[in-house]
């Protein structure tokens, strides 16, 4: 059964993956390995925004702490 291009962008990523990697089509496995890929991508990029995010409000928090310290040691 043949799908058109309106079945497929309704598919998950991971359900495009699945279905390429088991096709009997070589540029449908080996695009399948790129999405793959990218879909690691994505989710390493994603981790890293939020560390990013995380380190962000530490060093907020530190920098509030620090003027309230210069505050109580009158050096403002």
């Amino acid at each position: 059964m043949t799908h058109d291009r309106t079945y497929w962008r309704a598919i998950s990523t991971r359900g495009l993956i699945e279905q390429a990697r088991d096709s009997q089509d070589e540029l449908a496995i080996a695009l399948g390995e790129r999405l793959e890929e990218y879909e690691s991508q994505e989710a390493t990029i994603d981790d890293l925004q939020r560390e990013n995010r995380e380190l962000e409000q530490r060093v907020e928090s530190w920098r509030e702490e620090g003027e309230a310290l210069r505050a109580q040691l009158g050096l403002d």
